[in-house]
């Protein structure tokens, strides 16, 4: 069974904060490894073999990320790991003869903690990108893409970034979309505008609430979880979604380098579900088919490669 270690859950305002309570306590339940669609799978010895002595010897891969991005990782009313991703990490679990247990972390202090050895892996809410591998490995997991979050109706006519000139955008602090939205603030300046105002937040819902409350004009983040939000905060009333969408580089499963062959035996546990279809079938639960990856594209440092051409 997933088991959350620690519990350091930013509280969000308002109405978003009630939203995201219900998305929170509605949505598939406590996971574990039994409820997986691989359950019924043996473990794989060739792979188990290939993990790192200390998790073959205490059966456990330990998990860092942000529990509050549904439906990539959320927790449940329980407070246990639940999601795309909490899914996933049971079926390969189930392959590998290990259990995934999920500890709640600001997405600022994931990267650290896996360089530190303090986590084993990040997955939910981590991209794989070229300069995130020069001090961390990806196994490649979902499709990913960037949207913009406004306010019902749009007040502040944000259809993109180069609309957002002069505006405040809300970011997620230390991800992905905090360089593209400084090119764009660039490019709003060289072209005699003023700069777009950029304030990250802790968490996502804090960031959500943000445009709730009219303090910021969009929140940028990836369209699984936004859109996700825009259909179920508020019966679908409160946000919408920007007309423009960012490819970026996939999700993934984070974790320190020069850990052996743990990287081979992530990769063939997540290709093996890929294959016997359960990895499509937790996606399609989750009304999120479009966000699955085909078996040559769960890659070791897939991004920057040609399986992720922009």
């Amino acid at each position: 069974m997933f088991f959350v270690k620690t519990h350091q859950r930013s509280l969000a305002i308002g109405m978003v904060a009630l939203a995201a309570s219900a998305v929170l306590t509605g949505c598939a339940g406590s996971t574990s490894a039994t409820e997986s669609p691989s359950a019924s799978v043996s473990v794989h010895e060739d792979l188990k073999a290939m993990l790192p002595e200390e998790i073959k010897k205490s059966g456990v891969i330990s998990v860092a990320t942000p529990l509050n991005n549904p439906p990539a990782i959320m927790a449940d009313a329980s407070g246990h790991a639940s999601g795309i991703a909490a899914e996933v990490a049971a079926g390969m679990g189930n392959i590998l003869g290990v259990k995934f247990e999920f500890t709640e972390s600001a997405f600022a202090g994931v990267i650290p903690g896996l360089q530190s050895g303090k986590f084993d892996v990040s997955m939910g809410v981590i991209g794989d990108t070229p300069e995130r591998q020069k001090v961390l490995d990806f196994v490649d997991l979902m499709v990913n893409k960037s949207v913009l979050l406004v306010q019902k109706g749009n007040p502040e006519g944000v259809t993109d970034l180069e609309s957002a000139c002069g505006k405040s955008i809300g970011v997620l602090a230390g991800s992905l979309q905090i360089p593209k939205v400084q090119k764009a603030s660039e490019a709003c300046v060289a072209a005699g505008k003023s700069p777009i105002q950029i304030n990250e937040y802790a968490s996502t819902p804090d960031g959500q609430a943000q445009v709730a409350s009219g303090r910021v004009a969009a929140y940028i983040a990836p369209y699984l979880i936004l859109n996700h939000t825009a259909k179920t905060a508020g019966n679908s009333e409160t946000f919408e979604l920007a007309s423009a969408s960012y490819p970026e580089n996939p999700w993934a499963i984070g974790f320190g380098k020069d850990r052996g062959q743990f990287a081979k035996a992530l990769q063939g546990a997540l290709q093996t579900m890929v294959e016997d279809g359960s990895y499509a079938a937790i996606l399609s639960k989750y009304e999120s088919p479009d966000a699955a990856l085909t078996a040559d594209q769960v890659l070791i440092n897939g991004a920057g490669t040609a399986a992720f051409a922009k």
